[in-house]
């Protein structure tokens, strides 16, 4: 998700509850009679504290039984992360936790959107009392959105999805038999009217045996993918939802919003890049014979993607490729080229932003490309750690979530690097 490394440190510090007693020797040195004692030394400056909430809440009922509460003055509740200089980091590198200091879990979960060098973020942060808030700021902002709710079968706030056109919460309740009705909000990634109301409902009875995958918000409309498929929006005119023709046409994943079109994978064999704007079928975004390929990732008018050739029986690759195009109207992919060739057998899942692509390789490390110059950058971390989620990119910097690779439940921690510090990336 080879030569000199950058390196990743997640420290854990065993501490003991009682100074070791000193030696014989060391008890015997004393301070000159003369010298009067002088003060403490200083102590190393505690992490500000988050500004007081002062903020009122207003309740929107989703369902009978299930109440959310709005912000009114969502930026009065501080930033959502308290980023601190990395320990151990190079210049210019900030961290933060994933569980607070007081939590026994680790209690916060993060999303990030970067377009045009514009970063959104989405933090889920678990509250005392089984309640949850997701605020939406700016990645060095001040929150233009929080909402929160309750943890429980009956109610909860689920998954989030971004994407240029805004930002999609879900909301689940009325579970049964394991299938649960979802509410949506929709907003822009600014404040907005428009995320003080629910702005679409899936039902468990009229659909009772949907499986969310995931949401985002397209063309101002609300998007569901369906484990496997189908792909849905909702109509706030006609007030129901309309299936995206060819979304059916095999196990459908990986989909994502821009503007008025969604992107998404039909993972047959070979896979099927396929795009549809809202109201028309899907078509294929990719002409030709392909072995195989990864979701195709656009930001913009620019468009990245991995493709395999030689797929054996067990999924295995002759060779992997990053390739990259121009997004034209339709939309469709135009003066396709090969970037390079990459050290893979297996097809992976690129993030992609601000002409820079992240590419997983084993579990502690990435490949950083600049799809222009074709520059690779090294990003690792230690054996004992895993690179877990790029959670952003930038043409200055990477974010990325790094933690144990285990299944001992210790907290991660969150890493920005400016990718002027990372090495080149060298093949082992």
């Amino acid at each position: 998700m080879r030569g000199p490394t950058l390196t990743l440190v997640l420290t854990i510090s065993a501490c003991s509850p009682h100074a070791p007693a000193p030696t014989l020797e060391e008890a015997k040195v004393e301070a000159p009679a003369e010298a009067p004692p002088g003060p403490p030394p200083p102590r190393e400056p505690l992490p500000p504290k988050p500004a007081p909430a002062t903020t009122t809440w207003t309740t929107l009922t989703v369902a009978p039984g299930c109440e959310l509460q709005i912000a009114d003055a969502p930026a009065s509740l501080g930033p959502p992360i308290a980023w601190t200089p990395c320990k151990g980091g190079p210049n210019g590198c900030f961290e933060a936790p994933t569980q607070s200091p007081e939590g026994l879990a680790p209690d916060l979960d993060v999303v990030g959107l970067s377009r045009g060098g514009q970063v959104t973020i989405a933090a889920l942060r678990s509250l005392p009392g089984s309640r949850s808030r997701y605020s939406l700021a700016p990645r060095d902002g001040l929150p233009f959105f929080a909402v929160e709710g309750p943890r429980s079968e009956q109610c909860s706030l689920g998954q989030i999805g971004l994407s240029d056109d805004g930002a999609v919460i879900e909301v689940v309740f009325d579970n049964k038999d394991g299938y649960a009705s979802r509410a949506y909000l929709r907003g822009p990634l600014a404040g907005d009217p428009s995320w003080r109301e629910v702005a679409a409902v899936l039902p468990r009875r009229q659909f009772p045996e949907f499986i969310g995958e995931s949401m985002l918000s397209v063309g101002g409309r609300v998007m569901v993918e369906q484990n496997g498929g189908p792909l849905r929006w909702y109509d706030p005119g006609e007030k129901r939802w309309h299936e995206v023709p060819g979304s059916r046409a095999g196990w459908e994943c990986c989909a994502s919003g821009h503007g008025d079109a969604v992107v998404f994978l039909l993972a047959s064999i070979p896979e099927r890049p396929m795009a549809a704007r809202l109201g028309e079928r899907a078509h294929p975004l990719r002409s030709g014979t392909i072995g195989g390929t990864s979701p195709v990732m656009i930001d913009g008018s620019q468009a990245v993607w991995l493709e395999g050739r030689g797929r054996n029986n067990n999924n295995f690759y002759k060779s992997i490729a990053l390739w990259t195009a121009a997004v034209v109207d339709g939309p469709a992919l135009a003066d396709a080229r090969q970037v390079l060739t990459l050290p893979l057998k297996t097809m992976r899942t690129p993030s992609f932003a601000d002409g820079v692509v992240a590419i997983p390789q084993e579990l502690h490390e990435a490949m950083i490309v600049r799809v222009e110059s074709g520059a690779q950058l090294a990003l690792r971390a230690p054996d004992d750690l895993a690179i877990e989620r790029i959670l952003w990119l930038t043409r200055d910097e990477v974010a990325v979530r790094i933690g144990h690779a285990d299944t001992s439940g210790r907290p991660s921690v969150m890493r920005r690097l400016p990718l002027a510090a990372l090495p080149p990336w060298t093949a082992k």
